[in-house]
């Protein structure tokens, strides 16, 4: 399969996975990040969400699959196009709107992802290998530890008459740093697929176990985003942090390494910073919605008038 192809349809596969898990969600007892036993048992027992945590398996096999032609550079854009994809799902299919802001992290995320698509050198990509293991345990334990502290916490939400819901800002940033950790690992895996490990033998690689771990915490995450905030901004927000963690992590943990060329280097680097800048364009809390006007009483036969008809 082109890997081009292939990795298109992997991120598109994330998405419609999440559409059931968003589905599912809606129909669960309340979920905490403070009871994950009750958590997983919810999410287990349900028929669509399992079904959604199988497409969103076949979707990690095709990224494996990308991943073994595709170097990190030309992957991310191709990996955020797809959020045209995430829009027409939860505009079309959840009816959900944005506000003017969301709108405009969305382009200020589009200015970046083209600023590192102009940025990808021309010609052979540059041969990546496996780092040493004492350089991949921390990282790891550092893209793991961070989110898992504030897994427990985001789900506190201020109460009371003039409380406004979050827009799902804080779910996003972990479910990004948990599935970003799940993707660089995946990388890890299809570069061992390829020169030491194959078959049965990939059981005995650490990156496996890495990828299970991190994805199935940030689809953990993502069900309770996913139950309290509409659909579009934790998932815009966990692919924003994803990809660009994936890009910035992976090229240095599988010495990829920054562009050579220095208009490719601070394109680059403008990308990067466009695309964290977005994050702060995106509102933390849901829009005041306007209260209904009482409507009038109605009466139950027709009107009666108490005075004599004039003649």
């Amino acid at each position: 399969m082109n890997c081009v192809v292939a990795a298109l349809a992997a991120v598109c596969l994330y998405y419609l996975g999440a559409a059931f898990f968003k589905v599912a969600a809606g129909r669960m007892e309340p979920l905490h990040g403070r009871r994950p036993v009750h958590l997983i048992r919810q999410v287990l027992s349900d028929r669509l969400w399992v079904t959604g945590l199988l497409v969103f398996t076949v979707g990690l096999e095709l990224q494996i699959v990308a991943f073994a032609e595709l170097s990190l550079g030309p992957a991310q854009p191709l990996f955020c196009s797809t959020l045209l994809f995430l829009l027409v799902i939860c505009l079309g299919y959840f009816g959900e709107r944005l506000v003017p802001r969301e709108w405009a992290g969305l382009g200020l995320f589009a200015v970046a992802t083209m600023c590192i698509a102009l940025s990808v050198p021309t010609g052979d990509d540059p041969i990546e290998g496996l780092p040493p293991t004492p350089t991949v345990v921390p990282v790891a334990a550092l893209s793991l530890a961070v989110p898992l502290l504030l897994f427990p916490l985001v789900g506190r939400h201020a109460t009371g008459r003039h409380a406004r819901p979050l827009a799902g800002i804080a779910y996003g940033l972990i479910c990004g740093l948990l599935l970003g950790t799940g993707e660089v690992a995946v990388k890890g895996l299809s570069i061992a697929n390829g020169t030491r490990a194959h078959g049965l033998s990939l059981l005995a690689e650490p990156y496996l176990y890495l990828t299970l771990v991190a994805a199935g915490l940030g689809l953990c995450q993502g069900t309770i985003a996913l139950q309290r905030c509409r659909m579009a901004i934790p998932m815009v927000v966990c692919t924003i942090v994803a990809k660009t963690y994936l890009l910035v992590v992976g090229s240095w943990l599988y010495g990829v390494g920054w562009p050579s060329d220095p208009l490719s280097g601070h394109l680059r680097l403008i990308g990067v910073c466009l695309a964290i800048g977005a994050l702060f364009v995106f509102p933390r809390h849901e829009r005041p919605r306007s209260p209904v006007p009482a409507a009038p009483l109605a009466t139950a036969g027709p009107v009666v008038s108490l005075g004599s008809p004039r003649r």
